[in-house]
C-alpha cells in the first residue's frame, strides 16, 4: 500500500481546502503517529524559472517553511517538514483540529461577545507581535488565516505572502486579500508592521461590528471602501466595549498609515483594556467551535491507529441538568455549614425557633442562587459562631480566610462554592475524605490544588470541634460547641503525624484526580480513582505507623476503608461536576 502515501510516509484522509495553485490535505503520518495538514503546490517551469540568470529560482512553498521556521511559538501554526517530489512542492504543517474564524463568524456570529474578541485580539496580536520581532510581516492576515482548535486556542497560519526584512527594508506585497489590506499594500507601496495592524484592526472590527466595510469587488472599489468608510462605534455594536476602543481602533484602520500607531503591541496595549476577558474568552471560543463542530454533520474519515470514538467518562453520565446538581450541591453544603452554625449561635433561638429555619432556609436558597455568597455567607455564620462559642482566634481564622477565599477564589463560579463546602456535608457523615476526590474530578488542575488546600484547612476547623480526625467531624455527635476548645483540638490535631500523613494524601489525591479528569480516558479514570485512593491509604499509613497515639497499623483500618470509597464516589461524583465545569466558564483571576 506504499503506492498510496505521499512521500512514502503520510497516508491522506481528506482534503481540508483548495485555491490557487495549492490544496490542503489532511493526513495520518504514518512514522510520529499524529494528523498533519499537508499544502501541496503543484509546480510548473514558469513559476520555478530563475529571475535572472544565476540566481536561483524561488521555490514555491519554500520561503513560506522557511518563514515559519523562524516563528516557534503556540499562536502560530507551526511548520515541520518541506518536501518536492514529482512536480509538486509539499508543506508540512501543524494540524489545527478545529475551524478557521470565518467559519466562527459565519456560523456563531450572535454569539460572539466582548470576551472572545479579547481572545482572539490579543492572540493574533501576540503572533504578530513574535513574527514583527524576527522582522518578518505576515501581509495576509485575515479570517481565513486565523484558526481555531477545539480547546479554543488561536493559531494564526499561511505565511505564505510573508516578507522577510533586509536591509532595504520590507518591499513590496506581492498579494493580498480585499477587506484585509490597507491602501499602501494595495498600491504597491514599501510597507511596514502597520500593514498586519491594519488588517489586524479590520478583523477586530468585523468581529464587534458583525460586518467588514472595507469588502469590495476589485481594487479601485477596495480602495474608496477605505478612504470613504462610514464605521459605527463599535461601542454600539457590543455589549462589554467600552467607549474608549472607539478612538483605538479608528486609529488602526486610519487610511494614512503616519496616523496609525507605530506597532501593533502599542495597537494591542491601547484597545486589549477596552474589550473583555481573554480567559472567559478562550473558554467560549471552545464551546463555539465544538457546538459547530458538532452540528455541521459532517463526518471526518479517521486516520489508520486513531480512535474512532474517544473514551469520556463524562459522555457516559447521563445528561441531567448538571447546573441544578452543582446549585444543588452547593445548597446541601451551605445549609449543613448554617446549620451547625447556628446550633451554636444562641440567638438563633435553638431547632425550634422560626428564626433558625427561616435563616437556614435563606442560607440555602442563596446557596441555590448564587452559590459563591451563599457559601461565604456559610462560612461567615460558622465564624460567628465559634468566636461566640470562646473559640476567637479559630473564629478570626475561618473569618479571614472565608473573606479571602472568595475575594481571590471563590467568587469565580459555582465549582469553587462547591468545593469550599463540600467538607461541611462529607464531614456531617463522616465521609470527609471524599471531598478531594470531588474537587480533583470537578475542575482544572491549577484550581483545584488551590480549593483542596481551602477546603482542608476547613476540615481541619470542623474536625476541630470534637471528632479529631479528617476524616469528618460527625455532626450527630459534635454539632454542638459547648465546652469543647476548638484551638486546643486543632492544635492538638496538627501536633499529631496521622494529620500530616492524611494531609499529604489529601492533596496530592486532588491533584491526581485533577490530572486524570482532565485527559478522561479510560486509563486515566482508573489512575484517578486508584491513585488518589493509593494517594491517601499510603500517607495516613506513614501518618499511623509514625503517630503513637494512633495505636498501630490495625487500629487505622476505618480510615484506610474511608480512603477507598471516597475515591470510588468521590471521583465518580467529581467527574459528574466536570461536565457542568465544562460546559460552564473557568474563574478569571484577573477580574
Amino acid at each position: 500500500m506504499e503506492d498510496q502515501l505521499i512521500l512514502g510516509r503520510y497516508r491522506l484522509i481528506a482534503e481540508a481546502g483548495s485555491g490557487g495553485f495549492a490544496t490542503v490535505q489532511l493526513a495520518w503520518d504514518t512514522l510520529i503517529k499524529r494528523r498533519v495538514a499537508i499544502k501541496c503546490i503543484r509546480l510548473d517551469e514558469q513559476r520555478t524559472a530563475p529571475v535572472e540568470p544565476g540566481v536561483p529560482a524561488k521555490m514555491p512553498g519554500l520561503e513560506e517553511a522557511q518563514t515559519a521556521a523562524l516563528l516557534s511559538d503556540s499562536s502560530i501554526v507551526g511548520v515541520y517538514d518541506f518536501e518536492v517530489s514529482d512536480g509538486v512542492a509539499y508543506l508540512i504543517m501543524e494540524y489545527v483540529d478545529g475551524m478557521s474564524l470565518t467559519n466562527v463568524l459565519r456560523e456563531c456570529g450572535d454569539d460572539i461577545d466582548a470576551d472572545v474578541v479579547a481572545y482572539v485580539f490579543s492572540t493574533v496580536a501576540h503572533a504578530l507581535e513574535i513574527a514583527h520581532g524576527n522582522q518578518v510581516l505576515h501581509l495576509d492576515i485575515k479570517p481565513d488565516n486565523i484558526l481555531i482548535n477545539r480547546q479554543g486556542q488561536v493559531k494564526v497560519t499561511d505565511f505564505g505572502l510573508a516578507k522577510l526584512s533586509d536591509a532595504a527594508g520590507f518591499g513590496q506585497a506581492g498579494g493580498g486579500t480585499i477587506g484585509y489590506m490597507p491602501l499602501e499594500q494595495m498600491r504597491l507601496e514599501a510597507l511596514d508592521e502597520r500593514c498586519d495592524e491594519w488588517a489586524l484592526a479590520s478583523i477586530a472590527y468585523e468581529m464587534i461590528a458583525g460586518e467588514n466595510p472595507f469588502w469590495a469587488r476589485d481594487l479601485a472599489a477596495a480602495e474608496r471602501a477605505i478612504e470613504d468608510a462610514e464605521l459605527v462605534l463599535p461601542s454600539l455594536c457590543m455589549d462589554g466595549i467600552e467607549p474608549e476602543a472607539d478612538d483605538v481602533l479608528f486609529c488602526a484602520l486610519d487610511p494614512e498609515r503616519e496616523e496609525r500607531y507605530p506597532t501593533v503591541v502599542e495597537f494591542a496595549e491601547e484597545l486589549e483594556p477596552c474589550l473583555g476577558s481573554a480567559r472567559r474568552g478562550q473558554k467560549k471560543l471552545a464551546q463555539l467551535v465544538g457546538w459547530a463542530s458538532r452540528d455541521d454533520g459532517e463526518d471526518e474519515q479517521d486516520a489508520p491507529g486513531e480512535p474512532t470514538e474517544p473514551w469520556r467518562l463524562v459522555d457516559r453520565i447521563p445528561v441531567v441538568p448538571w447546573d441544578g446538581v452543582m446549585r444543588a450541591l452547593a445548597a446541601i453544603g451551605g445549609a449543613v455549614l448554617a446549620g451547625l452554625a447556628l446550633t451554636n449561635i444562641p440567638q438563633a433561638g435553638g431547632w425550634t425557633s422560626p428564626v433558625f429555619w427561616a435563616t437556614l432556609v435563606a442560607v440555602a436558597v442563596i446557596c441555590g442562587i448564587v452559590p459563591h455568597v451563599g457559601a461565604l455567607v456559610a462560612l461567615v455564620l460558622l465564624a460567628l459562631a465559634l468566636i461566640m462559642g470562646n473559640a476567637l482566634l479559630p473564629g478570626i481564622i475561618v473569618l479571614v480566610g472565608a473573606g479571602a477565599w472568595w475575594w481571590t477564589f471563590g467568587r469565580f463560579g459555582k465549582e469553587q462554592a462547591v468545593a469550599m463546602v463540600t467538607p461541611a456535608s462529607t464531614g456531617a457523615i463522616s465521609f470527609g475524605l471524599v471531598t478531594p476526590f470531588v474537587i480533583g474530578g470537578m475542575m482544572r488542575p491549577r484550581y483545584a490544588i488551590v480549593a483542596a488546600a481551602w477546603a482542608l484547612g476547613l476540615n481541619l476547623v470542623l474536625a476541630g470541634m470534637g471528632s479529631g480526625t479528617l476524616a469528618g467531624w460527625d455532626a450527630l455527635t459534635f454539632a454542638g460547641l459547648s465546652g469543647e476548645n476548638v484551638g486546643a483540638n486543632i492544635l492538638g490535631l496538627l501536633a499529631r503525624p496521622v494529620t500530616w500523613g492524611i494531609a499529604v494524601g489529601w492533596m496530592a489525591a486532588a491533584g491526581i484526580a485533577s490530572w486524570a479528569a482532565e485527559r478522561d480516558t479510560a486509563v486515566s479514570v482508573f489512575i484517578g480513582a486508584v491513585g488518589g485512593m493509593a494517594a491517601i491509604v499510603a500517607g495516613t499509613v506513614v501518618g499511623v505507623l509514625l503517630d503513637p497515639l494512633a495505636g498501630g497499623f490495625a487500629a487505622g483500618l476505618p480510615l484506610y476503608l474511608a480512603a477507598c470509597g471516597a475515591g470510588v464516589g468521590g471521583f465518580v461524583l467529581g467527574m459528574i461536576g466536570r461536565r457542568f465545569v465544562d460546559e460552564g466558564e473557568e474563574p478569571d483571576f484577573d477580574e
